[in-house]
């Protein structure tokens, strides 16, 4: 029987550390015009959304990012600025980077049991979610470390990690190297019917969007 690869520490520190800096950032970068009539939009408020869930000291924590809606002042519509997620996605981008990254080489149970082991959380029914759906997602390409494959993008951000300082998004955006997002909006977008599991309902919706 195989034996499974040790994660090393090292890299699931990065890995941890990476998502930690989008902790409690606020996203408010948008266009001043809206994208339905035209007229200029103003900022409505900020709408808290789930980036990650990590594994701390054997109990879950949930990572929170801020992203600016705004109102348009002639019709109404709110929209949501630029943000670290892809289009009807639940995690941020560089959680469903690394799921696709490590599905390529691994089975989804065994990928769920690396990212928890990295200190990830997210089980099986997402990462076969996601990577099925991955030609929708604009990849940047990975590199192997210590055996795993790594998404450049979570290596690029990893160099905020010294930096030691608050991070704003607009530099995580640039970092993640993102053409602007669709932008959806809310007064026309219907999320489906709540069944009180986010993870199902996400691969639904992955699903109906192949």
């Amino acid at each position: 029987m195989a034996r499974h690869r040790m994660i090393p520490p090292f890299l699931s520190e990065m890995v941890v550390s990476v998502l930690t800096l989008f902790d409690g950032v606020v996203f408010d970068d948008i266009h001043v015009y809206c994208g339905q009539c035209g007229d200029q939009v103003r900022r409505h408020d900020i709408k808290r959304k789930r980036f990650a869930i990590l594994l701390e000291y054997g109990q879950p924590r949930p990572l929170l990012v801020g992203v600016a809606r705004y109102r348009c002042r002639g019709c109404g519509r709110l929209w949501y600025a630029d943000e670290p997620f892809y289009h009807k996605t639940r995690h941020g981008v560089p959680v469903v980077d690394l799921v696709i990254a490590l599905s390529q080489k691994y089975p989804y149970h065994r990928t769920a049991q690396i990212l928890e082991g990295m200190g990830v959380l997210l089980d099986r029914g997402t990462v076969r979610a996601y990577a099925r759906a991955k030609e929708r997602f604009p990849q940047s390409g990975f590199t192997e470390m210590y055996g795993f494959p790594v998404p450049y993008r979570i290596i690029a951000l990893s160099e905020f990690i010294a930096q030691d300082r608050p991070v704003v998004g607009a530099e995580l955006l640039a970092a993640l190297g993102l053409p602007a997002a669709e932008r959806t909006s809310l007064s026309s977008f219907s999320p489906g019917k709540q069944k009180g599991d986010e993870e199902e309902q996400e691969e639904e919706r992955i699903s109906k969007d192949k």
